[in-house]
């Protein structure tokens, strides 16, 4: 949503998602496009004999090669997924860590940036963000830490109103709020949301809707 120089409305369709889901209700497949770069991205989702997702296979449209993430479990949690990308000058490592309660509900998660050089072998993380849960698995907060640029380090707030995601606070590396955005919702007879308005800092930004279709 943007403004013209006349100060009318102007909206943009940026992106259409479509997912599908199979007789467990779990993601099968999820399809992309972005309408303001041309480009389309599809992932796979692939599933283990627990019926736990195992490995996800991003094709886009502007790279020949498939990217792969990797999923970890002990028992039956999530421990650990990784995905990684190389070339003859570098390898590139996004790693995701998941830590639980005595309850084995999840509590904190990280996703981890690796940049390997391939001919000297160094290690470079890029960045880092631990998020951490309610006791109904919902993320409260999230720290973002660019360890190459800390001026980029952003923290990120989130409030619910039974379990709906109503406000998001996020904050600089010098912990002065930055933004507010609030959403507003339109549900279905089924109570899932179909229409969704982003509002920041007063100001519409951006609205998601949902086409759903229900066995």
């Amino acid at each position: 949503m943007e403004n013209d120089s006349l100060n009318n409305k102007v909206q943009d369709t940026l992106v259409i998602t479509e997912k599908k889901y199979n007789e467990n209700d779990q993601i099968i497949n999820r399809h992309q496009r972005n309408l303001f770069a041309d480009e389309t991205m599809n992932i796979e989702f692939i599933y283990n004999n627990e019926k736990k997702i195992k490995r996800e296979i991003v094709t886009l449209s502007n790279d020949s090669s498939n990217f792969v993430v990797n999923y970890f479990y002990k028992d039956t949690l999530l421990l650990e997924t990784k995905s990684e990308s190389k070339n003859d000058i570098f390898q590139f490592e996004q790693v995701g860590s998941y830590k639980y309660n005595s309850d084995n509900k999840l509590k904190e998660s990280s996703l981890k940036q690796i940049y390997i050089d391939v001919e000297s072998n160094d290690t470079i993380t890029n960045t880092l963000e631990i998020s951490k849960y309610n006791d109904r698995e919902f993320v409260t907060e999230s720290k973002l830490s660019d360890l190459k640029k800390p001026e980029r380090n952003r923290k990120s707030e989130y409030k619910y109103d039974c379990e709906v995601l109503m406000e998001i606070k996020e904050f600089n590396s010098k912990d002065s709020l930055i933004s507010t955005t609030e959403y507003k919702y339109e549900f279905d007879k089924f109570e899932n949301w179909i229409k969704r308005e982003s509002i920041e800092n007063d100001k519409l930004n951006y609205i998601r809707t949902r086409e759903l279709k229900y066995k």
